[in-house]
């Protein structure tokens, strides 16, 4: 998965250092899009010295930072689908990029107080914006969601989403609601999505993901029951039974997903 970056190390701490123009990377977003080459994000180096700054996070010895201004693309440097770009990138880019998607959008988010109304200011030592009238303090939203390999036998459950751009195979999954286990929100989501019931829920791995600025959080079960799907059209435009052996193959590094149902391919489920 994409925070799997083998020699390379994610540093979250807010430490807020001086930018190295020729070492530090540049994130950039517009319209859900970064602003990159064909095969690289942009360094410091590569835009003007007067756009500020705001810094990001570290990879191992890599600083990243968003531009506080709106910058235009370049002969080089073009606005690029992000989805599309994780490929071409090497990993820990592309995990940087996704990340940096979900602090761009916080930011732009949470530019005035939701109590008094006054223009938030960041705070020296923390990643968090307060409010120099009221001392609101706000930190970055995360939302859980929980994804599920519904199992029966050698067999497992995939859908596919009624909205959005993504059209390939995926899992049952959503949002836990306030006061709710994740154990409860599997059981929730499965009866909603497919009505089914489900036993053996077991925990299996998790992935940050910026896209929906969420932790995701996966999980095995086996049905309980009757394997009679009854379909949410409002969530889903198809959900089916797979057997094992006509599993379609999934790149294990780009999402949890993948990962998951590349594992019940492999026989690797637990």
């Amino acid at each position: 998965m994409l925070h799997n970056m083998k020699d390379k190390v994610y540093h979250c701490e807010y430490t807020n250092p001086v930018p190295r123009r020729d070492r530090d990377v540049l994130l950039a977003y517009k319209d859900g899009a970064v602003l990159s080459s064909e095969t690289a994000l942009p360094r410091l180096s590569e835009v003007s010295e007067d756009v500020p700054l705001q810094f990001l996070f570290a990879i191992s010895d890599v600083n990243f930072y968003l531009p506080l201004t709106a910058l235009s693309e370049t002969d080089v440097l073009h606005y690029r689908e992000i989805r599309t770009l994780r490929a071409k990138l090497p990993q820990w880019q592309a995990f940087a990029m996704v990340t940096g998607l979900h602090l761009d959008t916080w930011y732009r988010d949470h530019r005035y107080c939701g109590r008094c109304a006054t223009p938030l200011t960041h705070k020296n030592d923390e990643r968090a914006l307060v409010c120099p009238e009221c001392g609101h303090i706000i930190y970055p939203d995360i939302a859980i969601a929980v994804i599920v390999g519904i199992r029966d036998g050698e067999r497992m459950i995939l859908s596919r989403y009624a909205h959005g751009n993504y059209r390939n195979y995926a899992l049952i999954a959503g949002f836990v609601e306030i006061g709710e286990a994740l154990e409860d929100a599997v059981r929730r989501e499965i009866m909603e999505e497919v009505g089914l019931r489900v036993k053996n829920i077991r925990y299996f791995d998790n992935q940050p993901w910026g896209f929906s600025r969420s932790l995701l959080v996966g999980f095995f079960c086996d049905l309980d029951g009757s394997p009679d799907i009854t379909l949410d059209r409002n969530e889903l435009s198809e959900a089916l039974w797979m057997e094992r052996e006509f599993m379609p193959k999934s790149d294990a590094t780009l999402s949890l997903t993948a990962k998951m149902m590349e594992a019940f391919r492999l026989g690797e489920d637990i």
